[in-house]
């Protein structure tokens, strides 16, 4: 905070109880080849600030307090040993330049998990890209070891 500023009651409140989401998919979905496809998460392992919803643009979480977040996730897909896979961050459906990460094809050494750091206004929301080239449609793995996954943490005003 600069100087000057007053502390609000809320700002106490995202303080002791910061806004967090951890989203998984549990279903899977498949992506084309070639393509980012956006990821769906239809489970929340934890969202303090009702962030994202289970039924009505389930890939999003979108911000209910400005500040500064980490946002990642991972892409997991189902084994295949052609081409790569990658991960990406978006805010407000367009991609974050320098906020993905590719691997080699493979089992779970093959998933692609990325961050970033970024501001959010409220109302922005965030998105996991997931892609690849194996040459055909590629379904996202749901197994307990290598779901797909969002990760979300206010950590600064």
């Amino acid at each position: 905070m600069d100087a000057g500023q007053t502390i609000d009651a809320d700002f106490l409140t995202r303080l002791e109880r910061p806004p967090i989401a951890v989203l998984k998919q549990t279903v899977s979905q498949s992506i084309p080849n070639a393509t980012w496809g956006i990821i769906t998460f239809d489970t929340e392992d934890v969202d303090t600030y009702g962030g994202h919803s289970t039924s009505v643009n389930t890939s999003r979480y979108t911000c209910q307090f400005a500040g500064w977040y980490r946002v990642g996730g991972r892409a997991a897909f189902a084994a295949n040993a052609t081409g790569s896979r990658g991960a990406r961050v978006h805010i407000n459906a367009n991609y974050i330049p320098g906020a993905a990460t590719l691997t080699g094809a493979g089992t779970l050494s093959g998933i692609p998990q990325t961050d970033h750091i970024l501001y959010l206004n409220v109302g922005d929301y965030v998105e996991i890209a997931g892609g690849h080239n194996s040459g055909g449609a590629l379904s996202t793995a749901v197994t307990f070891e290598s779901a797909s996954m969002m990760y979300v943490e206010w950590i600064h005003a």
